[in-house]
Formats: structure tokens, C-alpha cells, sequence
């Protein structure tokens, strides 16, 4: 369901002046003000915004998502299926009055300051793909939207998968990644953090790649990996120029010849934040394509 607002000229006056109205009244009352057990109402102003949404609010605080919150590079996709979206314009949010924005980048020109004058109370997760920096974020959204229990088992879980991770044994195979533009992540990058979790070398290491760059046909042909992680290759964010390596029939057949892994973009469209959720994927794909034997498999560590 999609949230929609036409506006004629007089109706977007009428709405400017009800913003103004409520930034010179008093500030929607929360749980904390009021002694009720009253959840705040909350919007998401775009995707990865939407999952910490999604990841912590009940269905009923959510007044509207962004217009990507069901799409394929979403992460929560499935989750967003029959809620509001709309298109995280001030005059949406002015008519929804949220309790609560959340932002992950800026969708428009100070508009934390138009926000915050009509009594809504933003938030912005911090960036950065570290755990620290995800376990913090996902507190700051916990404590905003009145969910620290469910916030608090979230930080749980997400600890111990990643002890696990960094537990398991290390595999000696190089992987490289992939995307449709060609490009690789380099030394530096959280994709290439995410390869190291998952138990495997990184080939833009051991070639001094570093940062986010063209991967070099010449690399590969000299010093080819073990294996690739490919990814983006399932969404509308693909994008494939006509310069691409990954147009280069070589490249193509090197896909078919070495194993190859198949990451879906949602897994790493919001940076790190699901870090933890990609580096099992890989793993278990590597599993089930018989890249890594059962002994090095999350399940065994979780036995011993």
C-alpha cells in the first residue's frame, strides 16, 4: 500500500501553515511525558532507514516507509509487505505529524531542522560498518522507539553470531568480489571485512587492492581466485556500463569455471549493518556448492 498526497497550491499553503502551527505548540506527547503506555508513531525517510524500522517497531507504530522499504534490495522486504509507504517529502511528514523521523542520509536540504520545528524528533543512525557502531545504532533506535527489550535481544543475538564467526576455522582460498559495474572491493572496505568473517582470504588483499576500484582483468587472468562473491546481480541496482569487466566474455566464462557465490544485493546494500547476516550467507553457500566441507560450518562450533 502506498501512502499518496496530491496537492493543489492552496492545500500546500494550508499544510505550511499547520507545520509552522505545530513548531510554535507544544511537541506530541510520548510515553515518557504522558506515564501511558503510548509507543511512538514513526516514519523512515529511505531504505536502510526503513530496516532499522522494521527490525524494532511494532507494525501499528509505523505510520509510513519509504518508497524502496519493499523492494529488492531491501533487506526487511518481506516485512514491509502491506504497510504505508510514501515518498519522505516535508509536506507527507507535516500531514502524518510522526513522533519520530528516521534517517540514514539526507533526503533533502535542512530538513532536520523543518522536522524537528513541527515537534517530530529525528534520527540518524551513525555511519560506519564497525559492530560497535551497528550495536549502537540499533540501541539509539531501540530507545527512540520505546522497543529496549526487543533492541537489547537484537544486540544479543548479534554478538554471539558474530563470536561464532569469528570463531570458526580460517579456509586458505582467496575470494574475490564482484559486482555488475566491475567493481571490487578493496582492502579497507566492509565487503571485504565481510569476506575475512566469513572465514576466507581476500584476493584484493593478497593483489594490494585497496578501497573501491575497477577489479583489473589483468589480476585475474594472471593470478586467478578460488572463488568469486558476486552480488547486485538480483536487483533494480544493477547497473552493468558497456566498459564493465563483467561484460568481458573472459570474466563470464571465469564465473562459469571457478565457484562462484551469488550474494543478493540486500545483504549489503546499507553498508555494514548486515554484516553479520552476509558473512553466514556466504558461508552457507559455500557449504552447499561444496566449496568448504560441514567440519568448518557454523553448526559445529555452535555443538562444541
Amino acid at each position: 500500500m502506498t501512502f499518496r498526497m496530491k496537492f493543489d497550491p492552496y492545500r500546500q499553503i494550508l499544510l505550511s501553515l499547520l507545520g509552522l502551527g505545530m513548531a510554535l505548540g507544544p511537541s506530541p506527547a510520548l510515553a515518557s511525558d504522558t506515564g501511558k503506555s503510548y509507543k511512538p508513531k514513526i516514519v523512515s525517510l529511505d531504505y536502510c532507514a526503513d530496516q532499522y524500522v522494521l527490525a524494532l517497531a511494532d507494525r501499528n507504530q509505523i505510520l509510513a516507509l519509504s518508497q524502496d522499504a519493499d523492494k529488492g534490495h531491501s533487506f526487511h522486504k518481506d516485512r514491509a509487505l502491506g504497510l504505508p509507504k510514501f515518498h519522505s517529502t516535508m509536506a507527507e511528514v507535516i500531514a502524518l505529524q510522526p513522533d519520530v523521523a528516521v534517517q540514514s542520509w539526507r533526503v533533502t536540504d535542512r530538513i532536520e531542522n523543518m522536522i524537528t520545528r513541527i515537534g517530530t524528533k529525528l534520527v540518524v543512525p551513525k555511519y560506519g560498518s564497525d559492530p560497535e557502531i551497528v550495536i549502537g545504532n540499533v540501541r539509539l533506535a531501540g530507545q527512540r522507539f520505546d522497543q529496549k527489550k526487543r533492541a537489547a535481544t537484537l544486540i544479543d543475538n548479534y554478538r554471539s553470531r558474530l563470536k561464532n564467526l569469528r570463531a570458526v576455522p580460517r579456509i586458505p582460498l582467496r575470494a574475490a568480489y564482484v559486482t555488475p559495474g566491475g567493481f571490487t572491493a578493496g582492502i579497507g572496505t566492509f565487503v571485504d571485512e565481510i569476506i575475512q568473517l566469513a572465514g576466507f582470504s581476500s584476493y584484493a588483499a593478497s593483489r594490494g587492492l585497496v578501497n573501491w576500484q575497477a577489479l583489473p582483468m589483468e589480476d585475474l587472468l594472471i593470478d586467478p581466485p578460488d572463488l568469486f562473491i558476486a552480488s547486485f546481480f538480483d536487483t533494480s541496482l544493477a547497473t552493468q556500463s558497456g566498459w564493465s569487466i563483467a561484460r568481458h566474455n573472459r570474466l563470464y566464462q571465469m564465473l562459469q569455471d571457478i565457484p562462484t557465490i551469488y550474494l543478493p544485493g540486500r545483504y549489503l546494500s546499507c553498508n555494514g549493518l548486515f554484516l553479520v547476516d552476509a558473512a553466514e550467507r556466504i558461508r552457507s553457500y559455500a557449504i552447499e556448492k561444496k566449496i568448504i566441507s560441514y567440519k568448518s560450518t557454523l553448526e559445529v562450533v555452535h555443538k562444541k
